[in-house]
């Protein structure tokens, strides 16, 4: 009988979390890599002009920012660098769900206090043609 309750703990997937998921929200700025056999990739961002005039408020989930940045890492492969200020008041747990066309890939950054910067760095095997880069904020307290 015990063995019943259990059965959705079993069968229950986090997806890669480590931590009680509290807000999920998209980073503003996807990439596009263009890979062509033989050629260093391109990398396209899809970041809108800022103006002078133009408030900058680049938060997500109560004070969090995620700015991914993509860099050429040889060999048909990407380094994707993923880092996460925290702008808040509170500590948080933050994993990135990072898409890479239809695959998706939980990158833990860990705990993040108040006024600081935690990143990681994942290299990505590209096959060739066109790839949209995405990541998605996961956090948790």
């Amino acid at each position: 009988m015990l063995g019943a309750f259990l059965i959705p703990i079993g069968s229950s997937s986090l997806r890669g979390l480590t931590h009680v998921l509290t807000c999920q929200e998209r980073a503003k700025t996807p990439f596009t890599v263009v890979l062509e056999e033989g050629q260093p990739p391109t990398i396209l961002s899809a970041a809108p002009p800022i103006g002078i005039d133009d408030p900058v408020d680049d938060t997500i989930c109560n004070g969090l920012t995620l700015d991914l940045g993509v860099s050429d890492a040889g060999e048909g492969r990407v380094a994707v660098i993923v880092p996460i200020t925290n702008k808040g008041k509170f500590e948080w747990r933050g994993t990135v769900a990072l898409k890479a066309g239809k695959v998706t890939i939980p990158v833990n950054i860990g705990s993040i206090k108040p006024g600081v910067t935690e990143e990681d760095r994942v290299k990505i095997n590209l096959d060739p043609g066109t790839t949209q880069l995405d990541g998605s904020l996961l956090i948790g307290p």
